[in-house]
């Protein structure tokens, strides 16, 4: 037996031993309430965790991060994983107490379970198994609990990168993957449609000018927009782009009032070679867009320790190349592990990566346990199974990208 699998054996008894407390330490953080803006405490259970378990650093930034250090080596390696979640919404939904974190049938349920606090267990415990096993190589391991990921991805690690100078050679975006490797994914904008108008009571329409009927064809017309972009040949790893209308909103003060002004909320999904320049004039160029104000929104709200950092909602798409050593070494880490070949593909929806490989150029892939479309709804779930297998996986990547 080759030294690499005895130790890969070695990794995978532990995660199955370690089962019992990576189960109970997700079921505390599924516990706390931590919606966008206000995962203070769950931030601080992590960093007392952080330090029971024997990290060698554990520190938080300014925006509320919060970060965990194993070793000085020379590559330096980033686990990252969102601890915000968004609302638990209409609580009839839920099978389970969203915040019960409630094991049934091998199943944890409970708000972020999927997204993203059990993708944050198993990494939490795969440097847990490097420390336990004395393997920390000539590597630096950070694992990181990011906040406000959930209102604009990457923002908070920007804060994070900036203030500390912390500049990881290789990143891992821990996010319910199925426990397949992504190595990319689609960008995101979010671009609001402003319409002006006159307001007036709705008993006399033939005084105002409504804003709402201005935007009615612009909706037709990005309808459209999607059906030609699902047209084009598209980028042949991450595919097309798509766009659609989200939401129409007015500061209408009640129901029988013409609004003065309408708003059309845009979500646009990047290929590679779409620019910020390129999706606003394709919209600003639909039939009756001319009379609209169209930009990018912004993002002001403050995080959880009151720091506010303004940024667009722009996040741009990014492919690691299949054969860069960052995948290479995620196969290797799990084929070690799994003793059999990983699915490499890419993700639908939008991570951190934006901000780590498409605008900081870090190479970075991503994976976690459990199943994307479980996220955001009242099934949010997460299997005990897949947990313990990422916890193995995370333990067995720093080896196999610092291998010589």
């Amino acid at each position: 037996m080759s030294s690499s699998q005895d130790t890969a054996d070695r990794i995978n008894a532990a995660a199955a031993r370690l089962e019992p407390e990576l189960v109970e330490f997700t079921r505390e953080i599924v516990k706390i309430p931590s919606v966008t803006g206000s995962e203070g405490e769950v931030v601080n259970h992590i960093a007392r965790r952080m330090r029971g378990a024997g990290f060698d650093r554990v520190f938080q930034d300014r925006m509320g991060n919060v970060v965990g250090q194993l070793g000085t080596g020379r590559t330096k390696v980033l686990f990252d994983a969102h601890v915000d979640t968004v609302e638990p919404g209409d609580l009839s939904a839920w099978t389970h107490d969203p915040y019960k974190a409630e094991v049934e049938d091998g199943v944890l349920y409970g708000r972020g379970a999927c997204d993203d606090k059990g993708p944050f267990a198993a990494a939490f415990y795969g440097a847990r198994i490097i420390k336990e096993l004395g393997l920390e190589g000539d590597f630096t391991l950070y694992v990181s609990g990011s906040v406000g990921e959930e209102n604009g991805e990457g923002v908070a690690l920007a804060s994070l990168f900036e203030e500390t100078g912390l500049e990881p050679d290789a990143v891992v975006v821990a996010e319910s993957s199925s426990l397949t490797i992504r190595r990319g994914h689609r960008g995101r904008a979010l671009i609001g449609m402003r319409f002006g108008g006159r307001a007036v009571h709705a008993s006399t329409p033939e005084q105002g000018i409504n804003p709402i009927y201005k935007a009615a064809p612009v909706i037709k017309a990005i309808e459209q927009l999607n059906r030609e972009l699902s047209a084009r040949a598209g980028d042949p790893f991450l595919g097309r782009g798509s766009v659609v209308a989200t939401r129409l909103l007015s500061p209408a003060p009640s129901f029988n009032t013409i609004p003065g002004e309408a708003t059309v909320m845009v979500d646009r999904r990047l290929t590679i070679g779409e620019t910020r320049e390129s999706i606003l004039s394709e919209l600003r160029s639909l039939p009756g867009a001319g009379e609209a104000a169209v930009e990018i929104i912004r993002l002001n709200e403050p995080s959880h320790t009151g720091l506010v950092r303004e940024a667009e909602e722009f996040f741009p798409p990014w492919a690691l190349p299949a054969e860069h050593p960052l995948v290479v070494a995620g196969v290797q880490a799990y084929r070690r592990v799994f003793r059999s070949e990983p699915t490499v593909e890419r993700w639908d929806f939008s991570t951190n990566g934006t901000y780590t490989m498409g605008i900081r150029g870090i190479p970075t892939i991503g994976f976690g346990p459990g199943d994307g479309r479980y996220a955001h709804t009242a099934l949010d779930q997460v299997s005990v199974t897949e947990l313990v297998r990422a916890a193995a996986f995370f333990a067995a990547l720093p080896l196999a990208l610092t291998a010589k």
